[in-house]
């Protein structure tokens, strides 16, 4: 359904192939949409412009060269005194490189400030975005915030709505979003994931590497510890950080594996150093922490991309982050179970999760089966009049 404040497409000229601008801000963007782009080269029907751009573009380059890609264009660091005056930088930016490149669609993901300011300055330039992961909501403004408005305003001004899963849908239908621009195309996490797997070759960490072979051998039993540590303040790691100290103590069979750096670790190392069952790692590459996970009997994270790609294997997932005590059991199989920053909580739940994976268990991914990247550069041609609208993602029935 024709929305007139949204930008359509205009005719490409006979001959000419149509330009995708790819907009990455961070390593967690740079690893949803590199599948998206690997899928759009192989196919040769879009050509993709990736853009590296925002206070973490160091961190998105590094991702998209674990996957062969390097970006078209990389813009200088915004600055980083507020929210307010980086997006400002950014759609700054963003506006100059979109006039010099004359896309025909900018592709943006998720609620960064990067993703917002990219979808802006190609909204007034009259470019249709194409939003990744759309219809993500906590319907709530103020949590988390910017992401939350920023979210509702990039569905505002976007021709083509990409959701992973038929709840997002459901929450861009009741902002009025809807008809066929609205396309469920599984996470692209997924993707990234089983790409991580194919290319791993052994652990470069000597410690984790004589872990996993304990793992493969039944001689013990793994859970990767993933945090962000821009995310959480020092108390706050610490009552996760001696949640999963605890989990250790109370599974003699159980090893952790925690990647870190800077004062994550450190505090890792003062909390958790001592115990002889945990390892704390340099950050792991994707495809060395994804063969981990995928021997993993459960997993604790703040990592939305990791909670999607953790059913692909079978492995439950604790999701850490909210309020402290609060926790929630999924209502359906695959999803994660989610904790505030409690030690008792978090090691409890923790321990539940690993104690019921007796056996593995047939993956059935709710987010995702592969085949989103496919799904998206579909979308994309049919927005540009270049083939039928391409069939949809149906997670497995409960």
């Amino acid at each position: 359904m024709a929305n007139t404040l949204v930008p359509l497409p205009a005719p490409c000229p006979p001959g000419r192939v149509p330009r995708v601008c790819v907009v990455v801000g961070d390593a967690v963007s740079a690893v949803k949409l590199a599948p998206v782009v690997v899928a759009m080269r192989e196919r040769d029907r879009v050509r993709p412009l990736v853009l590296a751009c925002g206070t973490g573009a160091a961190g998105a380059v590094a991702a998209l060269a674990e996957f062969g890609l390097t970006p078209d264009h990389t813009t200088a660091p915004a600055p980083a005194e507020g929210d307010g005056s980086c997006a400002a930088a950014l759609l700054a930016d963003l506006d100059e490189v979109f006039a010099g490149r004359e896309p025909d669609a900018v592709l943006v993901q998720g609620d960064s400030a990067t993703a917002f300011s990219a979808a802006m300055a190609a909204f007034y330039q009259q470019v249709p975005v194409v939003h990744l992961d759309a219809g993500v909501r906590s319907f709530d403004l103020t949590a988390p915030f910017p992401q939350e408005g920023h979210r509702r305003l990039i569905a505002q001004v976007s021709s083509l709505h990409l959701a992973a899963t038929p709840d997002a849908v459901a929450n861009l239908a009741e902002e009025a979003h809807t008809g066929p621009k609205v396309l469920t195309v599984g996470s692209t996490a997924v993707d990234a994931a089983l790409a991580a797997l194919d290319r791993h070759t052994g652990h470069a960490d000597p410690g984790v590497r004589e872990l996993a072979a304990a793992v493969a051998a039944g001689r013990a039993r793994v859970v990767p510890v993933v945090l962000d540590p821009d995310r959480w303040s020092r108390e706050a790691a610490s009552a996760v950080l001696r949640g999963v100290g605890d989990l250790v103590l109370a599974t003699p069979d159980l090893e952790v594996v925690l990647p870190a750096a800077g004062e994550l670790r450190e505090r890792a190392e003062d909390l958790l150093g001592r115990l002889v069952r945990v390892t704390i790692t340099d950050p792991l590459p994707q495809p060395a922490l994804l063969a981990l996970l995928s021997a993993a009997a459960a997993a604790v994270t703040d990592s939305a991309a990791l909670a999607e790609q953790a059913p692909t294997f079978g492995v439950p997932v604790l999701v850490v982050g909210g309020e402290r005590g609060g926790w929630a059991e999924p209502d359906r199989a695959g999803h994660p179970w989610t904790a505030g920053p409690d030690r008792a909580v978090v090691a409890r739940i923790a321990e539940k999760l690993v104690l019921s994976r007796v056996r593995r268990r047939p993956p059935s991914n709710p987010f995702g089966d592969g085949r989103a990247a496919a799904r998206c550069e579909q979308a994309v041609q049919w927005l540009l009049g270049l083939r039928p609208r391409p069939g949809e993602f149906a997670p497995p029935a409960r």
